[in-house]
């Protein structure tokens, strides 16, 4: 029932944006009565928050695959992590865009937050492994949560803007070649 609850949600909110995104739309969508749907969330906030993290948890998923893999030097797994972010932008871009629009409603909260550490400890646990003589962890937890801002900023941007496809790719090559020349790849 989750599952059908959270396809509902991502559909209706891809479709018509946080403004006429409710509970009711929700459920309706789902097949289900609202008081069902608020067995699994209490409210429309619990709803978005919970699409934000699955979608968060998939890419991170991605994106641990690639730059936790010993077996490619640092910076080609650098390259193909931003890559492959940067194209999950494009692929979701009305959920994204409304998922971004509808911070409003739980960005204030801890486990927003901690979503967002996580991407910082991935990106983290990246550095360690490919800078091991690297000195001072504030500096390289500095440097990953530097990574994490300029992505998560740098796609946002450029998908609003309408950027895709090709264009897109090279902007993650940039921005892949500047965070390799600050963190010393």
């Amino acid at each position: 029932m989750n599952e059908l609850i959270l396809e509902a949600a991502a559909r209706v909110l891809a479709e018509g944006g946080p403004a006429s995104f409710n509970t009711n739309r929700v459920a309706e969508r789902a097949g289900i009565s609202v008081g069902s749907l608020y067995q699994y969330y209490p409210n429309k906030a619990a709803l978005l928050f919970r699409l934000y993290e699955q979608e968060s948890s998939d890419t991170l998923g991605q994106l641990a695959g690639r730059l936790l893999n010993p077996s490619r030097p640092p910076r080609e797994r650098l390259f193909e992590a931003v890559r492959t972010f940067f194209a999950s932008e494009e692929i979701e871009v009305p959920l994204r865009d409304a998922l971004s629009l509808s911070r409003v409603y739980y960005r204030e909260s801890p486990e927003f937050e901690a979503v967002r550490e996580r991407g910082i400890d991935l990106v983290d646990r990246f550095l360690a492994s490919a800078l091991p003589d690297a000195e001072g962890a504030p500096d390289r937890r500095f440097a990953a949560e530097l990574c994490v801002t300029v992505l998560g900023s740098v796609s946002e941007t450029l998908t609003q803007r309408g950027i895709r496809g090709p264009e897109l790719l090279r902007w993650a090559d940039a921005c892949s070649e500047m965070l390799c020349r600050n963190v010393g790849l």
